[in-house]
């Protein structure tokens, strides 16, 4: 309950702004969530300890991408497929806890350019991913679908410079 009476305030304004804090529950780490913390709690998503990270730390801690070798757009571009794109905007994509993350990244720097986390509510997703609209160290964008601009089908995080 002390968790939950100190977001009180925090929640209520971020619900004006029509978006979820996405906070842990304090009994997952059994102290309440404050800020950023040092590792991504196991079984969950937490998308603010992923953001600024490269792709190979993305790995690590979402896990194996769908992606395999064996495929034409695989996990890494081939050499073919580097020189025509110099490695930009290569994806993977992940499954961490039902929900679908893609992340697009430089093959060649392998830094990441952005996050995004598939789903149609936007406000299940910015609490599925433990985002919030106003951390200063990333930025969350709706992504529309193109075939229906007013549908969503996910948020972007990218982070801020």
């Amino acid at each position: 309950m002390r968790f939950a009476s100190r977001s009180l305030p925090v929640l209520l304004l971020l619900g004006s702004l029509a978006a979820c804090t996405g906070t842990q529950q304090a009994s997952e780490t059994g102290t309440p969530v404050t800020g950023r913390t040092e590792a991504v709690p196991a079984n969950s998503l937490n998308m603010p300890l992923l953001v600024g990270r490269n792709i190979d730390q993305l790995r690590r801690s979402l896990g194996a991408p769908r992606e395999t070798k064996s495929q034409a757009i695989g996990l890494e571009p081939t050499t073919e497929q580097m020189k025509s794109t110099k490695g930009q905007d290569w994806i993977n994509t992940f499954e961490k806890d039902g929900t679908t993350i893609v992340a697009t990244f430089n093959a060649r720097t392998r830094k990441v350019n952005d996050i995004v986390v598939l789903g149609s509510d936007e406000d299940e997703l910015m609490r599925r991913a433990n985002l919030s609209i106003s951390d200063p160290a990333y930025t969350v964008q709706p992504v529309t679908d193109p075939r229906n601009p007013g549908s969503t089908i996910g948020v972007r995080v990218t982070k801020k410079n």
